[in-house]
């Protein structure tokens, strides 16, 4: 994480602010859709602001093309 970002996300955190489920989140890290930021010391992924902002640009994106 840079300086910049100022607040990071456990997943568990990042999976109940967006509705998403932690595994939905484990499976975008494993098709490098979404790769937390940093890890912790123990390996916990740790999303940063830019994540989160990307995360939600990848949900936009798939909303629209499911809507077609």
């Amino acid at each position: 994480m840079t300086a910049q970002q100022t607040r990071a996300w456990k997943i568990g955190q990042l999976a109940a602010e967006t509705g998403l489920t932690v595994r939905a989140l484990h499976h975008y890290d494993h098709l490098s859709v979404l790769r937390p930021s940093a890890r912790t010391s123990a390996g916990y992924r740790l999303y940063g602001e830019s994540d989160v902002e990307w995360l939600y640009q990848v949900l936009a994106l798939r909303r629209s093309v499911l809507m077609r």
